[in-house]
């Protein structure tokens, strides 16, 4: 099955790919943030050119797992409804605490630049690994 893998951003929004069967992700690109129905539209379209079989959105949370959503996660709760209105494959979350500051460290200690590293594709990998090896698990 292949996955296509969303991080959201307030700037921008980077996309990747994964196969259920390797479980290797690959960051795509970033694309401009936007309204949730414009952005659902360009997400809905990249499924569609890399075939993929379902959509895996980052959900941001609080990191203590409690409270009341946050302005981000109301923006990709907004997204993933825009999403599932737009396309007839199955659009699921994941947590993605953290998910962007890490892929951040591993840019500085591997001594890239942010023009070197699409930090927001890479993210978006990250999250996607993370969810086949939850789905794994299971």
């Amino acid at each position: 099955m292949k996955l296509l893998g969303v991080d959201y951003g307030s700037k921008r929004v980077g996309l990747a790919t994964v196969d259920t069967e390797t479980a290797m992700a690959f960051p795509l690109r970033s694309i401009p943030s936007a309204q949730a129905g414009e952005l659902a539209a360009a997400i809905a379209a990249a499924a569609a050119e890399e075939a993929a079989d379902k959509i895996v959105v980052g959900l941001p949370r609080r990191l203590s797992g409690s409270g009341p959503a946050g302005d981000t996660e109301r923006s990709v709760i907004a997204l993933v409804e825009a999403l599932r209105s737009r396309t007839s494959l199955p659009v699921d979350t994941e947590d993605e605490r953290l998910t962007t500051a890490l892929v951040e460290r591993e840019r500085r200690e591997a001594g890239l630049t942010k023009k070197q590293f699409d930090k927001d594709a890479v993210a978006a990998a990250a999250l996607l690994e993370s969810y086949v090896a939850r789905r794994s698990r299971k």
